[in-house]
């Protein structure tokens, strides 16, 4: 298994991938995301996208049959390499939030989050059953 950067011919693959999860498949541009690939396959993404005043860490989606595995923990730790700018926000449901504090994130409370992130949320929420929270790597 290796990580690289995502290039062109990649999009398609992490479209059909981020599909499968219901992650957010929005604004998708090659330059954002890191890839897992296990000989030619695409088995997992990450992406930082850059809203209008914060930068987001989304889209981390590994397949079912890697899980477990420490991929997607690999592909956090790898990204927040490669892209140097703070603070980075993310949302997720409240039982990932020791999964992404192994990546230097702690939770903060949505009226800290920049405005745009709240919209974000809202999005989110309206979507998905379960508890969110935000998240910061400062």
């Amino acid at each position: 298994m290796i990580i690289k950067e995502a290039i062109e011919k990649d999009l398609p693959s992490i479209m059909v991938l981020i599909r499968s999860e219901r992650a957010d498949g929005r604004e998708i541009s090659c330059n954002q995301f890191l890839i897992a690939k296990d000989k030619d396959e695409i088995i997992g993404c990450a992406r930082i996208k850059e809203l209008d005043n914060c930068l987001e860490l989304g889209s981390l989606v590994v397949r079912p049959q890697y899980r477990n595995m420490g991929i997607g923990g690999k592909l956090v730790r790898e990204i927040l390499i490669k892209d140097k700018r703070r603070p980075v926000y993310l949302l997720c449901l409240a039982q990932m939030a020791s999964f992404y504090s192994r990546a230097g994130f702690n939770e903060i409370d949505i009226g800290l989050a920049p405005d745009t992130l709240k919209k974000e949320y809202s999005l989110v929420g309206s979507k998905i059953s379960g508890k969110i929270i935000v998240m910061i790597n400062p």
